[in-house]
């Protein structure tokens, strides 16, 4: 059985979520890296001090959207100038589907040719070269919208 190789995702609950988990199993790391205190005991990290951390960081949507955009660069510069055919469906409310063209002029197109603009989350995966299937999750599609992008 294939599995699709991960791509990129936007969803800064997710990424928050990953980050409190990660630092609640290695409290040093969180002492050194998060706070820059090697001095101080272990021992004195609460859980609840991790999470408040994160989930007080009004700029983490910001960094989110960066390693998101890396992420796209990283996959989709080699594909800048092709052509996409994209092919949806339970899109909005309605649980649409569709389909549009466009090309990619910038590596962040693979994102805003098709999401909305509203708070989302988006996960993209690599089925085969040159093929993408994103989710993307929404108030008006909270179990999410399917596209799947061929790159021609």
């Amino acid at each position: 059985m294939e599995t699709n190789e991960f791509v990129a995702e936007y969803d800064v609950g997710n990424y928050i979520s990953n980050e409190i988990e990660f630092f609640k199993n290695d409290k040093q790391e969180f002492l050194v890296s998060k706070l820059w205190d090697e001095e101080r005991d272990v021992d004195s990290v609460s859980d609840k001090e991790i999470e408040d951390y994160f989930w007080g960081d009004e700029f983490i949507s910001d960094y989110v959207w960066v390693y998101f955009q890396e992420a796209l660069e990283e996959e989709f510069t080699q594909h800048i100038g092709k052509d996409v055919h994209v092919e949806s469906s339970n899109m909005g409310w309605r649980n649409r589907s569709g389909e549009k063209q466009f090309t990619i002029m910038d590596t962040i197109d693979v994102f805003r040719e098709i999401a909305p603009e509203c708070d989302l989350t988006y996960k993209m995966e690599k089925v085969k070269d040159g093929e993408y299937e994103v989710r993307i999750s929404h108030h008006d599609s909270p179990m999410g919208e399917y596209y799947n992008l061929k790159i021609k």
